[in-house]
């Protein structure tokens, strides 16, 4: 898999949003924190053409036992997923966790990644129709 997984839309921004609020449960996640870049970056004086949003998607029971591996990994968790527009197009992606992860660890934590990110992928599939 590239480093990013990245789909097209031909939903809106705030479409793509409802349904990933929806797949995220759905796929025993939990969404910890949203964010709409746009907004934080004009409330700093900073404009945005593009609609920007960022959630940090964990399953607890996933992030206990990598943690529990290797507490270094606390740096890239939780999981981000975007959803945003680019030349008007609305797209939703990640970077790819299993591919992040093995680069900053020596634990063999595949058998616990492989599972999340197809988890992930899941959700986008799940959060452009």
């Amino acid at each position: 898999m590239p480093d990013l997984f990245i789909k097209d839309s031909q939903l809106s921004v705030e479409e793509v949003i409802e349904k990933l609020k929806e797949a995220v449960p759905n796929n025993k996640f939990g969404i910890l924190h949203s964010y709409d870049i746009k907004q934080t970056l004009a409330g700093k004086g900073q404009t945005l053409e593009e609609a920007c949003h960022v959630f940090e998607v964990c399953n607890p029971v996933v992030a206990k036992n990598i943690l529990e591996k290797d507490m270094n990994l606390a740096s890239v968790l939780p999981c981000r997923i975007s959803v945003y527009t680019m030349d008007g197009v609305t797209r939703i992606g990640m970077a790819s966790p299993s591919k992040h992860i093995a680069q900053l660890t020596n634990e063999d934590v595949s058998s616990l990644i492989e599972p999340v990110e197809q988890a992930l992928i899941n959700i986008i599939n799940q959060s452009i129709e």
